[in-house]
């Protein structure tokens, strides 16, 4: 994933190794998003990756009030541009809008269509909205992966929305797996946060991920 990233100019060189060390280990999906950093964080991943296109299964999410009809169209076009590629691996809506979803859909299937993408999903959603989506979506172009919040601390999707995916052949591509890396033992009881993380910089920033 790359939340966070082209959010400071002066981590740029340390976003673009990391990113090429991810694919020199073998690294091969990457996920992204006109919202993160605005648009930069997709300008690194089009850099870190060049040549090495095919060698990724590339994701990237439409904001919400890019997702109209022929906003969510134009917004792709841009996204690509960013990321230095004809086609995206997978698009998703990052989180429900208020564009109807009946024309999100539509757009992803005029996508498809021209190659511009080869699946389409959605972000963030709650039961309903995920079943709504996949009743919506034509056989053609399917909803084939939901991406939520999921990780031993946050289980909610367990409640209905894994059932929901079960029903209608959904994927799951979860983020915070590991909990903003609370599950990963960086953090310790009774010792303050340091370093060069989220925590260690700012201990306010420990609940931004379940608010």
């Amino acid at each position: 994933g790359t939340w966070r990233m082209g959010e400071r100019k002066s981590e740029r060189a340390a976003e673009l190794n990391a990113l090429r060390l991810g694919l020199d280990l073998g690294v091969r999906l990457i996920d992204t998003a006109e919202m993160y950093g605005e648009g930069t964080a997709e300008e690194i991943v089009g850099e870190a990756t060049a040549g090495r296109r095919e060698q990724i299964y590339l994701v990237s999410k439409v904001y919400p009030h890019n997702a109209s009809r022929k906003g969510a169209i134009a917004a792709c076009e841009r996204s690509l541009k960013r990321l230095k590629t004809d086609h995206l691996d997978l698009y998703l809506l990052h989180w429900r809008g208020s564009h109807p979803l009946a024309e999100t859909v539509e757009a992803f299937e005029t996508l498809q269509k021209a190659g511009k993408i080869r699946y389409a999903g959605v972000s963030n959603f709650v039961g309903w909205q995920l079943q709504k989506a996949a009743l919506l979506a034509s056989d053609a172009t399917p909803i084939v992966t939901l991406q939520p919040q999921y990780n031993l601390l946050v289980r909610d999707i367990e409640l209905e929305i894994v059932d929901v995916c079960r029903n209608e052949g959904i994927g799951l591509l979860p983020w915070s797996p590991l909990a903003g890396g609370w599950l990963t033992g960086k953090y310790t009881r009774d010792e303050p946060p340091a370093g060069a993380t989220r925590l260690g910089e700012n201990p306010d920033r420990g609940m931004e991920a379940y608010g």
